[in-house]
């Protein structure tokens, strides 16, 4: 397939709503998590579009929804018109039982954004890094900056070898390297359970690539396919082998693997502000974009815990 025809199929898929909002990626979260989770189908009255989340159980029943988790966006499938779409979910949100909920929107579901800021929702704007997959493979490749196509070459001349994970043994090995980095470095905003690895790796569209040095891995890097993006979730290394750089040739490979089969997008998500992390995405030709975040607290649950809080105090 031509290099034209993948980017319009990929914008045919661009629409089908994200990875984060369908059933299968919401089940294999509540699966990995704590009891007190269920799924959540949301279904508007006058469209098929529908979205999936998580139900989280809460005293006095209650409850919290996330949309997608770990900040993930979410984006209905099978939308058509938003605007006939989004007030019906919204309804089915803003109940009594439900005391907030967050809606992450992706850097390039504009028309999502505009819709849930009419809605009167509060937004908190949020930047990540995305790469245009708007030529092939070697034209890209060349748009790299001279520091990212001499490590990718030199990680090759040390001998690295990425390659996608096929077996469970090697989500375990994947694993047992993150959890020594997770011991050596103590900053995370999150860290993912073994469980919810296991369940990603059964889903289509999910690839864990490794690398390998002889017969050792050394890294690797989850990413997802979203839709016409290829998302970069999470990744590890063993630092004793940081001069071979293994993820120098584990984001080539991605790149590679985001342009060969018809993606308009890598998206290598946010760099929290860490100006060493931007300029290494910006290496590879990744522009800051912004994303948004739309907030709801209801209003009854928020005038309730406050009137907790200074009684607490008074205590």
């Amino acid at each position: 397939m031509g290099h034209q025809a993948r980017m319009l199929t990929s914008n045919i898929r661009a629409w089908e709503g994200t990875f984060f909002s369908q059933e299968n990626f919401i089940q294999a979260v509540a699966r990995a998590e704590v009891p007190n989770v269920r799924l959540l189908k949301l279904q508007s009255t006058h469209s098929p579009a529908h979205l999936f989340g998580l139900e989280y159980t809460l005293t006095h029943n209650r409850r919290r929804v996330s949309l997608a988790p770990y900040g993930l966006p979410a984006y209905p499938l099978g939308a058509c018109q938003l605007n006939e779409s989004i007030p019906s979910l919204l309804r089915q949100l803003k109940t009594v039982r439900t005391t907030g909920f967050e809606w992450n929107v992706r850097f390039d579901h504009h028309d999502l954004a505009r819709q849930l800021d009419h809605s009167g929702l509060s937004c908190v704007e949020a930047t990540t890094h995305v790469l245009w997959i708007d030529r092939p493979y070697d034209e890209l490749f060349r748009r790299f900056s001279e520091t990212a196509r001499n490590l990718v070459r030199r990680a090759q001349r040390n001998g690295i070898v990425v390659y996608c994970a096929t077996e469970h043994l090697e989500v375990e090995t994947y694993y047992t390297l993150y959890e020594q980095v997770i011991a050596e470095r103590t900053k995370w905003n999150t860290i993912y359970k073994r469980p919810l690895l296991d369940e990603l790796f059964n889903i289509r569209g999910v690839k864990l690539l490794l690398a390998k040095l002889d017969e050792n891995i050394i890294g690797g890097g989850w990413f997802i396919r979203d839709g016409s993006s290829l998302f970069y979730w999470q990744g590890t290394m063993d630092y004793k082998y940081k001069r071979y750089f293994p993820h120098h040739a584990i984001i080539n490979s991605a790149i590679r693997y985001a342009s060969e089969n018809g993606m308009e997008t890598f998206n290598m998500g946010a760099s929290g502000g860490i100006q060493t992390l931007e300029q290494f995405k910006s290496f590879w030709g990744a522009r800051k974009l912004p994303c948004w975040t739309f907030v709801w607290r209801n209003p009854m649950w928020s005038f309730v815990s406050h009137c907790r809080s200074k009684l607490r105090a008074r205590d």
